[in-house]
């Protein structure tokens, strides 16, 4: 046996018995679960980092409020004027 390919075979047989050892059950909760989907959306570059906020906060929670569909709404109505809103023009001068 070559024995440079010793160093190549010690890994394919680490991976190997890796693949081959039982899974270990994770079990993940709803609230680590939408959490994490939080997170994620709050670190995500592809995604509008207010309106993840108003899904954060309103949506993405384990125990919502009686009216969460209604303030999740109210909040991205808002953020729509907000932005809808002409911008004040500083004056030169």
């Amino acid at each position: 046996m070559n024995e440079d390919a010793a160093p190549e075979i010690a890994v394919a047989l680490d991976m190997m018995a890796a693949l081959a050892a039982p899974e270990a059950d994770v079990l993940e909760t709803p609230e680590a679960f939408l959490t994490g989907v939080a997170a994620a959306l709050k670190a995500s570059d592809d995604v509008d980092a207010e309106l993840a906020a108003i899904l954060s906060d309103h949506l993405l929670t384990i125990t919502p409020h009686d009216n969460v569909i209604a303030n999740a709404k109210a909040a991205i109505l808002t953020l729509a004027a907000e932005r809808a809103a002409p911008t004040e023009e500083q004056a030169d001068g």
